[in-house]
Formats: structure tokens, C-alpha cells, sequence
């Protein structure tokens, strides 16, 4: 038997008020598209965001998500490494960094 496929959050939320589905979806792509940082910048920036508040589950899925759009590992370790002592602390960086190494042994 497939293993079944997760639900984003989105789709998730979208099961119970596909309205805020929809308008986090719409802010999403305006908050990304009003500025001129590209797509990975803006994934980085998101991925030491969520480094920062050590929220392991949407690192991932964005760190997977750049892993396979091509972006350098390095770069992702980079984007945890930059809020080091800025806004994250050691701690959080390390379990940020072994995060990014769970996704990187899969392979």
C-alpha cells in the first residue's frame, strides 16, 4: 500500500475556511512578489525565520523545497548560520543545521 500523502497547511485550513486559505495564499505571493529579491533569497530569509522560532516541521518542508529547486546545502546551512547570535540562539542553530542534515542523509 502508497504511503498517503501529508496535507499541507494550507490545504489543511482550506478543509475548514478555504476564504483564509485563499487570502494567506494571495498575501503570500504579494508579501514575495513586492520587492526585488528572488525566490530563493526570500526562502532563505524564511528558512532562518523558522530557525530562529525553532519550528523544525516548516523548516523542512521549505529546506526539501529548496533542495529541489537546486539550492547548494551550503546555502541552506548559510541561512541558519547568519542568525547565529543575532536572533538564534547556539542551541537552535545546532538543531536547525541537524534538520537540514535529517533531509540530506535521505538522499
Amino acid at each position: 500500500m502508497a504511503a498517503e500523502r501529508k496535507q499541507t497547511p494550507v490545504q489543511y485550513l482550506a478543509q475548514y475556511s478555504p476564504g483564509a486559505a485563499e487570502a494567506f495564499q494571495t498575501l503570500r505571493k504579494a508579501v514575495l512578489d513586492s520587492g526585488p529579491l528572488d525566490h530563493h533569497t526570500c526562502e532563505l530569509i524564511t528558512l532562518g525565520a523558522f530557525a530562529t522560532a525553532r519550528n523544525e516541521g516548516p523548516f523542512k518542508v521549505h529546506a526539501e523545497r529548496l533542495l529541489k529547486e537546486g539550492v547548494a546545502v551550503e546555502a541552506l546551512r548559510q541561512a541558519v548560520l547568519v542568525t547565529f547570535a543575532a536572533t538564534t540562539t547556539f542551541s537552535g542553530v545546532v538543531s536547525a543545521l541537524r534538520w537540514i542534515d535529517d533531509l540530506t542523509s535521505k538522499t
